[in-house]
Order: structure tokens, then sequence, then C-alpha cells
């Protein structure tokens, strides 16, 4: 079977728990992975005492629930200047372990090593829905998604042999010959969860520095809410209604199995494992990304869920969305399933394809040891 490095974004946990979610598919089918990344994707990965060609990580700086333009510049000069190294270190282990494809989950640097050896790239992600797909758009909006089309266009590898997109909306790709669209990729831990509905609200957001109207918002609303990536107050009556939680993966999967509803910003990942769930969920995008921005129109205009935009969540929000979960749920139940074997058998396809085409690169033993990628030479 073939062998494949799996390259992923190395910010947040989403894009390892759908790049977990289609390797686990994909070598339950005989293909050997060995994943690419830095970062928290790195880190996660090796808890899990996977091979990780560490690559350095691109990061998105957000404050207030903002999208900070320039301290994300410059916290990403070092590597983008110094990306010419990042290549040809990358292009050397990827030789040795001579791989039939790379599949890439918007990582920029591994599909120009692939290049460099001839090795087919299929891009798979959520985020070029944005640049890949029709759909209407208010007029506010369009300056916007032009200059995140802009940075996708940047990440996103320039000629990928097929590009996969993964959503819980479906709006018309603009190529079919090139770009498949499936539903979304769900991790073996939460199909194995047994929904119900309890009394709280989860609320989830990816960066909480500057975001404590969240907190204030919770507190003005007449509901129990289980709060994660919030520090806790130093005195907790001040939040009789809040519980706050560390992170913790059993932890926050029973609680989004558990819950009434789900409050959290626009990021993919939570969105559709909470819609898969049957969950209703409220979200506030983060502000100048506009891809969340995109999933909260779309969540909105299909019913699924209400979505708060360019401003900051209120009480009034919490209470409006909450008098609507029956509305919501109705419109949820016909919306679940997964895309895992259909993007497996997308990717398979692509093998087939164009296996022709990947250089004869010679090929060594690759095992994982502590975390870390290694090389048998003997």
């Amino acid at each position: 079977m073939a062998r494949i490095v799996y390259a992923l974004s190395g910010q947040g946990r989403g894009h390892t728990s759908r790049v977990l979610a289609m390797s686990a598919e994909l070598r339950s089918r005989g293909h050997e992975i060995v994943f690419c990344c830095g970062g928290t994707a790195r880190e996660i990965l090796n808890e899990q005492g996977e091979a990780v060609i560490e690559v350095p990580a691109l990061r998105q700086v957000v404050h207030e629930n903002k999208l900070q333009i320039v301290s994300t510049l410059w916290q990403n000069a070092g590597s983008v200047c110094g990306q010419r190294s990042i290549v040809g270190d990358l292009a050397d282990q990827f030789r040795d372990f001579g791989p039939d494809l790379l599949i890439t989950d918007f990582e920029a640097f591994s599909p120009k090593a692939a290049r460099k050896l001839g090795v087919p790239t299929l891009s798979f992600n959520h985020q070029e829905i944005v640049t890949r797909t029709v759909y209407e758009l208010p007029d506010r909006y369009r300056a916007h998604a032009f200059l995140t089309g802009l940075v996708i266009k940047l990440v996103a590898p320039k000629h990928p042999v097929h590009s996969l997109l993964t959503s819980f909306y479906f709006p018309p790709v603009k190529d079919p010959q090139t770009t498949t669209l499936v539903r979304p990729i769900i991790r073996r831990e939460v199909m194995a969860l047994q929904p119900s509905v309890g009394d709280h609200v989860l609320v989830y957001f990816n960066q909480t520095m500057g975001a404590e109207f969240v907190l204030e918002a919770l507190r003005g609303a007449e509901a129990n809410f289980v709060v994660y990536n919030f520090a806790a107050p130093s005195d907790p009556t001040s939040y009789p209604n809040i519980t706050f939680k560390s992170a913790s993966l059993d932890g926050f999967l029973s609680d989004l199995a558990t819950c009434r509803a789900v409050i959290c910003t626009a990021g993919f990942t939570l969105m559709s494992e909470a819609l898969f769930l049957g969950k209703p969920t409220l979200v506030v995008p983060n502000e100048g990304i506009f891809e969340q921005t995109l999933n909260a129109l779309f969540l909105c205009s299909e019913g699924l869920g209400q979505g708060v935009f360019g401003r900051e969540l209120t009480s009034d929000d919490v209470h409006g969305f909450l008098n609507r979960l029956t509305s919501f749920s109705e419109r949820i139940r016909n919306r679940s399933g997964s895309g895992n074997i259909d993007a497996a058998d997308c990717i398979e396809r692509v093998l087939r394809d164009h296996g022709a085409f990947v250089a004869q690169i010679p090929r060594r033993a690759y095992s994982r040891e502590n975390g870390e990628a290694v090389l048998d030479h003997s």
C-alpha cells in the first residue's frame, strides 16, 4: 500500500482532530502515515507516540476575538524569510521516507518540499471552501473575503493534483474535476459518544485573551454553563452559573455529548462535531478570519444555529438563542453523518490516478520512537 506524508497546520486542535480521524481510516486500509507539523499539533501527536517531521508552525494572533494582522505578520516573519532552508530540510526528510503522496491540511512549507521531489500533493482542508466554491455574499464582507482568499492562496499548494474539502454546508464547487466536497471528518471518539440533553451549555473560545465580555454575557443569562479555555476567577462565586474546567479530552467530549447547546467561536471542527451530535450552536466568529464568518453565515442561513457578527456577545444574544433551541434541533436532525469514508475513497482514487507521477525515490524503513521520526539505516 501507499506511503503518505500527512502535513497539517500546527495551530489549535481542529486540524489535528481531523488528521487523526483520517489517518486512522487510511491506516485501516493498509497505508503507512508519517506526520509533518509543528506547534500544538506536534505536541499532541508526540503525546500519542507518532512519528513527526517537524516544521515551523505559522500562527494567527487573536486578541479580543479579533485577528491582529500586524502581530501575526511579525510572529511569522522569521519562518517566511527562512523558508528556503525549511523546505530544503523537509525535502531531505521526505526523501528518506519515500512517500507516494503528500496530503496537506493547510501546512505551507511541505508542498514546496514535495514539489522538489516530484511527489504529488493533495490539498485537504476546510479553509479553501472560501476560494474553491461559489456562494452569495453580503457586500460588507466582500473586501474581507478577497483578502482572506489571498492568504489562503499563499498557504495552500499552488498545483495540487486534487483538492478535497470538508464541510457541513455544500455550496457548488468551481471545478468538479479538480475539487471534491465531503461531509465533516469526525473523530472516532466523537462517533462513539451517546448524545443526550443535559442541563448545561458548553462554552469554548479558541483564544480568550481580552474576551472577558463572554463571561459577562453568560453571567447575565439564566442558564448553567460549563466553560473551557478561560482562567477561573479568584472568586468563583462571582460567576455562580458558570463551572470553569481545564483542558481534558475525555471531560470535554463528555460535556459536549451531554450539553443542551454549544457557544463557541466559529471554528469548523467544533461546529461540525456539535452538529454531528445534534447540538444547536451559537457562534461568535473571530473578527478578521473570514472562513469563520462564512461558517457562521451558512449556519444561520440553514437554520442550524445563531451567529453574532462584528460585535461582542451579550446576555440578550444568549437568551434569544436558548429560546430557539427546539427549532434549531429540528433542522439539525437531518444533517448528521460524516465524510471519513468518502474522503478516504477520494484519496485512494488520487493515489491510483497519479501513481505514475511519483519519483523513484529510494525507500528506507521508518519507525516511531519517542514521538520522533527515526530512520532505520540497518
